[in-house]
């Protein structure tokens, strides 16, 4: 199997040949909130401040002293110390400019910066400033190669064993912390490096919240059991998502059924040339065809820090092979109980592959 540096050598390389395409002088991408698994794609490191890629010259990637020996050892750019946040924007501005001109062209991704920094740099760095954080980026980021796949399903398959953890653990008296910790512990055990968020648990009338998170609550017979989990494998993240329902109980056991052919039907649709928005008309209308209310969030998002696609009511884009993302619908009956339930989807050339595998119905 490659190693995500490969993957990011591609997308680097893929990054400087849409620079010349646009005429772009130098690409200034800028770091924050969101952007380490992004990094990862180019430099193979999470870890930057900032990166000056310059159309002609030696790409070179900014960092604090905090991150500078891990970023030495996993970056395969020429990486450089910024002293102090006191003077990051001019030793920035500096190193760009003896690559810039009057007339450059200077990609930013100004969503990233703060308005002091962006006056810094627009008025002092040589050339006009354009921003390329919604067209030229998207373009850099979008699709997986195929080794990333590979690194996908082994975090899938991750996400399947913490899923079976958890639901093994099930049993009245068993607290939500502890199912989790379960399922963290047999994730990790079997090869997951972090996890990208923290394990959800919720049971009873705590399921029916969209966002949990567990709690020393003990499950009882006759409730659901939620369960939400991320493990990663080299930067690359799953995000997977049960119910179980301890016990029977028909109204339960049919909000379940209504989940399955939910998310199913929109697996069934998925292949490049859907719109995202009719995928997500058709999960709400197969909940309203079983007689549940609509829910408060979106169809499902795009994993391990790829921006696209959005899928929403009001989403604009459409499927293309390689996009990776969830599909996440739910029921959610306040003081009653909840279902979701998670895939993880890439679509193919003809469709789409379910990279999660455990059952969803026992």
């Amino acid at each position: 199997m490659s190693e995500p540096l490969d993957f990011a050598k591609k997308r680097y390389n893929h990054l400087k040949q849409l620079m010349q395409e646009r005429e772009l002088d130098m690409v200034l991408l800028m770091g924050g909130a969101g952007m380490g698994p992004r990094f990862q794609r180019i430099t193979g490191s999470t870890s930057g401040t900032a990166l000056a890629i310059p159309i002609d010259g030696n790409t070179v990637h900014f960092v604090y002293s905090v991150d500078y020996n891990s970023t030495l050892d996993e970056s395969w750019l020429q990486v450089k110390l910024l002293e102090s946040r006191s003077v990051a924007t001019e030793t920035i501005a500096d190193y760009a400019n003896k690559h810039l001109r009057a007339s450059s062209k200077i990609g930013v991704n100004l969503g990233q910066l703060n308005y002091s920094s962006y006056e810094y740099y627009r008025d002092h760095l040589q050339g006009e400033l354009v921003d390329i954080g919604s067209t030229l980026l998207p373009e850099v980021w979008y699709g997986l190669y195929p080794e990333e796949i590979k690194l996908q399903r082994v975090a899938s398959k991750l996400s399947d064993i913490g899923c079976s953890a958890a639901r093994e653990a099930m049993k009245p008296g068993v607290k939500e912390t502890e199912m989790a910790a379960e399922a963290n512990y047999a994730m990790q055990r079997n090869g997951a490096e972090t996890l990208s968020f923290q394990t959800i648990v919720s049971t009873g009338p705590r399921s029916a919240y969209s966002h949990g998170w567990p709690t020393p609550r003990k499950l009882r017979k006759g409730e659901f059991m939620l369960v939400d989990l991320g493990p990663t494998v080299s930067g690359y993240a799953a995000d997977e998502t049960r119910t179980y329902l301890l016990g029977e109980d028909p109204k339960k056991e049919k909000m379940l059924v209504a989940m399955d052919k939910a998310v199913q039907a929109v697996i069934d649709h998925v292949k490049p040339g859907v719109k995202c928005v009719e995928l997500d008309a058709i999960s709400r209308r197969v909940l309203k065809e079983h007689g549940f209310p609509d829910y408060p969030h979106s169809l499902g998002h795009p994993l391990s820090g790829f921006p696209t696609p959005s899928l929403s009511k009001t989403s604009i884009d459409i499927l293309k092979p390689g996009m990776l993302f969830t599909v996440e619908p739910g029921i959610y009956l306040p003081g009653f109980g909840g279902v979701r339930m998670e895939e993880n989807v890439v679509v193919t050339e003809d469709g789409c592959e379910q990279l999660t595998r455990s059952p969803r119905l026992l």
